[in-house]
């Protein structure tokens, strides 16, 4: 099993990737859309943004493909330490309290 802490700047991305924005509620299961190539060898496959690489090279995301934008999952080890950053005291869990209540309700990984 990898590494199921999260830096700082994971929670930030985390914090920014699921706030609320315009009155809209992002899910954690909805997963993350990623940008894909728009020219060159790699055209239409995701483009992995910094944010994101090291989340998945320690097993807490996992890309999918599928109809329409290429995705970013959170794993269930994902999960788990999306879980944990609720129990930090410097966490507002009144501002994400949509994903507080996903996590609580067990939300499973996309």
């Amino acid at each position: 099993m990898g590494e199921t802490s999260l830096t700082r700047a994971e929670e930030r991305f985390i914090r920014w990737a699921f706030g609320t924005y315009s009155g809209h509620n992002p899910s954690l299961s909805d997963g993350i859309i990623l940008p894909t190539w728009k020219s060159g060898p790699r055209t239409g496959q995701p483009r992995i943004p910094a944010s994101i690489r090291d989340l998945l090279a320690r097993g807490l995301l996992r890309v999918a493909v599928e109809d329409g934008a290429p995705r970013a999952y959170f794993t269930h080890n994902g999960m788990t330490a999306v879980r944990r950053m609720f129990v930090k005291p410097r966490f507002d869990a009144g501002r994400y309290i949509h994903l507080l209540r996903e996590v609580e309700n067990g939300a499973d990984p996309g």
